[in-house]
């Protein structure tokens, strides 16, 4: 198969389907975390700093949609990392609800541990400023709360602190095809 602009297309498109809650959610993780210039400022990257990247360069550095940092590193560097999850609703609820869980994995090297302009540890800054983006937002339809908030060596050289967000939200109910997202009731064999 020769690959085409309109294959492109078709995968970049699943950056703004509704319906695969994975990508929609860490897309959203990805823009707040990207437009929050004291979130991009905290994470002390003074490469990209210094060619004057954008925000969007971050992303794929030091904010990544997984937990994994690379195994061999020269600079000291600090990453957020973050995966979504989902878990069943309560019985009562199950056909329609589920529960999101969004976790946010802080790492921050030893050299770059405590910010010199406000003396605070990085890592316990960078969880601050996550917390207000995230903690009580309506970002992912209903009102995601904080659940835990951990502290932990990770190994010799870096510090980390684990962030847990949980809130209820829709179970897959909705289906794209032909490029126009439907609501799915118990009769999916038509979608």
């Amino acid at each position: 198969m020769e690959w085409t602009k309109d294959n492109l297309r078709h995968l970049r498109d699943y950056r703004n389907r509704i319906d695969n809650d994975n990508i929609r959610c860490k897309e959203i993780i990805k823009q707040k975390l990207i437009n929050n210039p004291y979130i991009i400022h905290v994470l002390n990257n003074k490469e990209l700093e210094d060619k004057d990247s954008e925000p969007d360069d971050y992303f794929g550095e030091n904010i990544r949609p997984a937990y994994i940092i690379p195994e061999t590193q020269t600079d000291s560097k600090s990453y957020i990392c973050y995966t979504v999850g989902w878990k069943d609703s309560p019985q009562w609820n199950r056909n329609t609800i589920k529960y999101l869980q969004i976790t946010f994995v802080i790492l921050v090297h030893q050299g770059q541990l405590i910010d010199k302009e406000t003396s605070l540890a990085r890592h316990d800054l960078l969880a601050a400023l996550i917390n207000d983006e995230f903690n009580l937002s309506l970002a992912f339809g209903d009102r995601i709360q904080i659940v835990s908030d951990i502290e932990n060596v990770v190994d010799t050289a870096y510090v980390s602190r684990t962030l847990v967000y949980e809130t209820m939200t829709d179970k897959d109910l909705v289906k794209t095809k032909n490029g126009i997202p439907t609501i799915v009731n118990h009769r999916m064999d038509e979608v």
